[in-house]
């Protein structure tokens, strides 16, 4: 997903200079990891980053009234002088989906867009907040396919009102799925692919394709112990079996729009926080099991560096500033 900043104007005073650095600001269920970057010519270099643990959040209730995740924000923003952040948003409070739409004009599609929301998702328009990113255009139908991201305008509040009381300013946000997108797939890399992000208690698995989620479910499991060893060989299975399901339901959307002209899924990213569950046999476990190619995920790729520059952040440990590092890179 692309950001939501053409959306947010009414609520972020958007600066006149819209290249000023910004530093990408993650927020898990128990963690708030952050990076910067600087440039000079067409290389990067990381200017800060970090990461403070935080007791699990409550998602029930109001993010700017969570006291301690409030106190991590000022601490982060006190130490590294943030002002202008980009926020990742959890998959489970947004909703995203493709659809077809008339021609190609951006305020034509966008009202279409508007105009079908509430066929899609349980929320009135006058509720949502919603992007459009363009997937393809077919000029002999003037046809375009689009990928739709809405999320609740009192869930934009709440993020824009936290951040500000912790003296920072939301420039955009991303669905932390597209973050994660942003950073492993090489920017002209056009083939689909199935990004499986692992963590301990749930795995959030999506289907991309030029680097635009297209289509994602969460899968709320306890696959590991604490140790993060796999819990039991038949909890494997069950998972094998629900990504092996986002594969055939890739296979079918590709059977029933042919005139798209999608490939089969090139291969899985797998992504995760933990470096014990990327360094074991897990991904092999998977190539095994569903017969496609594995990748480690590789959080450089799309970063300019120099050639002989090393990073501050050890290999073993670059691993869960995947999402926070598609936050704080300029937009694609």
């Amino acid at each position: 997903m692309s950001s939501f900043l053409s959306k947010l104007i009414q609520y972020i005073p958007v600066p006149k200079s819209m290249s000023f650095a910004h530093a990408g600001i993650d927020i898990g269920t128990n963690h708030v990891r952050y990076i910067s970057f600087n440039k000079k010519g067409e290389c990067f270099t990381i200017a800060n980053f970090g990461v403070q643990n935080i007791p699990t959040l409550t998602k029930s209730s109001v993010l700017a009234d969570q006291t301690d995740l409030l106190l991590v924000l000022k601490k982060i923003q006190k130490e590294n002088a943030y002002t202008y952040v980009e926020v990742s948003l959890p998959e489970d409070l947004v909703y995203i989906y493709t659809m077809e739409v008339d021609g190609a004009d951006e305020e034509a599609v966008r009202a279409q867009v508007e105009f079908r929301i509430e066929e899609n998702v349980p929320l009135k328009v006058d509720e949502a907040v919603f992007d459009v990113t363009p997937v393809l255009y077919l000029k002999e139908f003037n046809k375009s396919l689009v990928s739709v991201a809405v999320v609740s305008k009192k869930i934009i509040d709440d993020y824009i009102s936290l951040f500000r009381k912790a003296s920072m300013e939301i420039v955009s946000f991303l669905v932390q799925n597209q973050a994660l997108s942003k950073t492993l797939v090489q920017k002209e890399d056009k083939n689909p692919y199935c990004i499986v992000a692992v963590e301990q208690r749930n795995i959030v698995v999506s289907v991309v394709s030029s680097g635009i989620v297209l289509y994602t479910s969460t899968l709320a499991q306890s696959v590991f112990r604490d140790d993060l060893t796999i819990e039991k060989p038949e909890v494997f299975q069950d998972l094998v079996k629900d990504i092996y399901k986002i594969i055939v339901f890739w296979l079918s959307y590709i059977e029933k729009n042919q005139r798209y002209h999608f490939t089969p899924l090139k291969a899985i990213i797998l992504s995760s926080t933990h470096r014990e569950i990327l360094e074991s046999d897990f991904a092999n476990m998977l190539h095994r099991e569903l017969t496609l190619d594995v990748y480690i995920a590789d959080v450089w790729a799309n970063v300019p560096m120099k050639g002989d520059v090393i990073t501050d952040i050890q290999k073993k440990d670059s691993y869960q500033y995947a999402t926070a590092i598609g936050l704080a890179m300029p937009k694609i």
